[in-house]
């Protein structure tokens, strides 16, 4: 069996990566796979494929594949920091953010994805403060 420590011996090396993209031009990146994520859902009947990649230089690839019985969805993003500032592009738009900004959109997408699979993954329960 291995252990924990086997796993980051062995942890990916560099390597050519296209993420397919439905909505603008696939990402290529030499890069290694830092994280990865599979889930399906019961109650809608969709399975998804979550990859995070990262390159040499510290660019971020994402890529995201949802599919059901009747369609499929993929999607590709890159994150390039670039100081107090990010390059964020979908292979469509390519938008420069300040860090702070992304954080904040980044909070408020996971807040509303929390609320959307509530049953599925996490159960939301106003805090002991709120009312």
């Amino acid at each position: 069996m291995s252990t924990p420590s086997d796993f980051t011996q062995h942890a990916s090396e560099p390597r050519p990566v296209t993420l397919p993209n439905d909505y603008g031009k696939p990402l290529s990146l030499t890069a290694r796979l830092v994280a990865e994520d599979i889930h399906f859902s019961t109650g809608t009947g969709v399975l998804t494929v979550e990859k995070l990649y990262r390159t040499a230089e510290g660019r971020v690839g994402y890529g995201i594949i949802s599919a059901s019985a009747e369609r499929r969805e993929r999607r590709a993003y890159s994150l390039d920091e670039q100081g107090e500032t990010v390059i964020a592009d979908n292979g469509c738009y390519s938008v420069e953010l300040p860090v702070d900004d992304l954080y904040e959109l980044l909070a408020m997408a996971l807040q509303a994805d929390a609320v959307n699979t509530v049953g599925e993954h996490a159960l939301m329960r106003p805090a002991v403060n709120e009312e």
